[in-house]
């Protein structure tokens, strides 16, 4: 598993890592820690990967997802999910609306 903390990585730093992944990727398993309801974590996604995010996202989280799988373990924002074509995304706290 690769954890990446936000406490010390920006996000844009975060979802060019997760961006440049090939299908074929053997690096499968992400953990997302200390996200403190920041806004448009693990956007873009088209490898098959798991995506664990560990605290609150804010908006947009999730975004254009394609083959991946997310987890949220905290509430988050508005727009969750938005445009997701294939993959899962999974809320353990509350969403809010769209």
């Amino acid at each position: 598993m690769i954890a990446v903390d936000l406490s010390d990585t920006p996000v844009r730093e975060l979802n060019g890592r997760l961006h440049a992944l090939p299908p074929d990727t053997n690096e499968r398993h992400w953990r997302i820690l200390n996200p403190k309801g920041r806004h448009a974590l693990a956007v873009g996604l088209s490898a098959p990967i798991e995506v664990e995010i560990d605290g609150h996202a804010g908006y947009y989280c999730a975004g254009m997802l394609k083959h991946a799988d997310v987890e949220i373990r905290g509430n988050c924002g508005w727009s969750v999910g938005e445009d997701m074509m294939s993959g899962s995304i999974v809320v353990r706290g509350n969403a809010s609306a769209a």
